[in-house]
């Protein structure tokens, strides 16, 4: 009987909520020890120039309705963000591409683009993450076969290649938009191709040779061409300078009198005598009534006169 009403008396609420703690820490164990786990699959950090496309399991897979941008985001731990570049980016390739004529030559070539964040989960769905070489590069690759095919080796490589280059930048971009349609979704700008560019070009080695020294024999005749235009001119300038002086001398010779001679010679004298660097001596007078004048410096005078003897003492 005594056992019974003790076993009858209630506990106090604490020892209730130890007994019920006792009970729950296995679970809890298990569900923090879960939930650590499951952590790093919904927590994602879009960093600075990075877009996320999100998919879900259970909700119809890519959502082309949402794009994440930087940012930390937390999502359910069966779905998730694949993470895309939408900085510039550059890629590299080499093909090997036939000219007009037949012949084999490869093309560098490099080109810059940059993905569409308005039509991003689309590219996602029917491209994908490795859409640069799924996408783009077969794309480049094709219309620079065809563009090239239209050109002699020696114009792809000199003149031409600025014009090569941007026949086949909008190849490409016609071929992204209106070719690759899948859905029927024509018309989508998949991703934004910057510029298109050639790097270099191989050609054999003997008609690489054969174009240099034909470039070379241009640049000479050129230069020739230059001499040549050169002279003409100095020819003419002398024509025209040979004209000039008979003409002077024609109007010289018609207008020159011997009173305005004589009157010259007179101001030309009485400049040369208020000089201070020069001695005059007139000697006498020329034939047209003129003075005669000796100009001798300081120096070659006093290298004149006679010099004087020292005296005995």
């Amino acid at each position: 009987m005594p056992d019974a009403a003790a076993s009858a008396v209630p506990r106090p609420p604490l020892r209730r909520f130890e007994a019920w703690l006792r009970e729950l820490t296995i679970p809890l164990t298990v569900a923090f020890a879960i939930f650590i786990f499951l952590l790093p699959l919904m927590i994602y950090t879009i960093r600075p120039g990075q877009l996320g496309v999100q998919w879900k399991r259970f909700q119809g897979g890519t959502q082309l309705d949402h794009i994440y941008g930087e940012g930390t985001h937390i999502i359910l731990p069966w779905d998730h963000i694949y993470i895309y570049d939408a900085r510039l980016q550059r890629v590299e390739r080499e093909f090997d591409v036939l000219s007009s004529d037949g012949l084999t030559m490869k093309v560098s070539m490099a080109w810059r683009f940059r993905v569409n964040p308005s039509n991003l989960p689309y590219l996602h769905r029917y491209a994908g993450e490795n859409y640069a070489e799924t996408l783009i590069a077969p794309s480049v690759g094709a219309r620079t076969r065809d563009v090239i095919a239209y050109y002699r080796p020696e114009q792809v490589y000199t003149q031409s290649r600025l014009t090569i280059q941007q026949q086949i930048l909008s190849s490409v971009r016609y071929d992204l938009i209106n070719n690759f349609n899948p859905d029927g979704r024509k018309g989508l700008k998949w991703v934004e191709i910057e510029d298109v560019l050639i790097k270099g070009v191989t050609l054999p080695r003997g008609v690489q040779d054969a174009i240099i020294k034909k470039n070379a024999a241009y640049q000479e005749m050129q230069t020739y061409n230059f001499l040549l235009s050169k002279e003409e001119k100095e020819a003419e300038r002398k024509r025209i300078e040979a004209t000039g002086i008979r003409h002077f001398q024609e109007i010289v010779s018609n207008g020159m009198s011997d009173s305005y001679l004589r009157w010259r010679g007179i101001e030309a004298t009485v400049q040369l005598a208020k000089s201070d660097n020069a001695k005059v001596v007139v000697i006498g007078a020329g034939a047209n009534g003129l003075p005669l004048i000796m100009n001798m410096d300081d120096k070659k005078a006093e290298a004149s006169k006679p010099k004087a003897r020292p005296r005995k003492p």
